[in-house]
């Protein structure tokens, strides 16, 4: 009896191939599963992380607004007018540009003269005597002035805003103490014939001022701050 050969049916492909055929359906689940199983953890892990950052913030609100308050309740306490701390303090700071803002020995003196007539200040004030006396000065005989501060190439310009805190009340009167930083360029010396050398030193002064109820200055007085003034070329 002849024995006839011919192309395997695919029943018999199926049952020669099948234990491969699990094992890769089998891998392919697993790896279906995996990929799943790992998006839904960085998903969870995401949510779960900005849960984190809103509960932080929530609370870092509540801290802030906690403190605000505990800070209105000791200044009003102390009969601290939040209103006339933001007015005097405006003040102070339009005081202390004016102060610290020249770029001549005439804009200097015209500093000197706004703080007479725009906040009250005297000859004998203090702050106007030592802290910021007049300008050394040379006149010829037409009347020319000639300021030291022009020979040095002196500039000021006041810095990043003051801190200014109260630190006495007493029956609407106000006494401030004030940080400022003060930049103060000197131009004048030469680096060469061809330019000229810009050396700015960086100070802080501390200033103490009173302020009335009708928003007049008296008792302004500074001295230099601790630490070293720093230089920049």
């Amino acid at each position: 009896m002849t024995e006839q050969t011919g192309p395997p049916t695919r029943r018999g492909f199926f049952r020669r191939n099948l234990s491969v055929l699990v094992t890769a359906a089998v891998l392919t689940v697993v790896a279906t599963v995996a990929g799943v199983t790992w998006s839904s953890q960085h998903a969870a892990l995401a949510e779960q992380e900005a849960q984190i950052n809103d509960v932080e913030g929530h609370l870092a609100g509540i801290q802030k607004k906690n403190a605000e308050q505990v800070n209105a309740d000791v200044m009003a306490a102390l009969g601290v007018s939040q209103k006339r701390l933001s007015t005097d303090g405006e003040r102070i700071k339009s005081l202390l540009s004016v102060a610290f803002t020249w770029d001549s020995g005439q804009s200097y003196e015209t500093a000197r003269a706004s703080l007479k007539s725009r906040f009250g200040l005297t000859e004998n004030e203090t702050f106007l005597k030592s802290f910021m006396p007049p300008s050394r000065l040379n006149e010829d005989s037409q009347g020319r002035r000639y300021y030291y501060i022009d020979t040095v190439g002196l500039n000021s310009a006041l810095g990043a805003d003051p801190d200014i805190e109260v630190v006495d009340v007493k029956a609407g009167v106000y006494t401030y103490a004030a940080v400022a930083d003060v930049e103060v360029t000197s131009d004048a010396v030469s680096q060469n014939k061809a330019s000229k050398a810009s050396v700015t030193a960086h100070r802080r002064a501390l200033l103490f001022v009173t302020v009335d109820a009708q928003g007049k200055v008296s008792n302004l007085f500074g001295v230099p701050a601790s630490g070293e003034t720093r230089y920049s070329g």
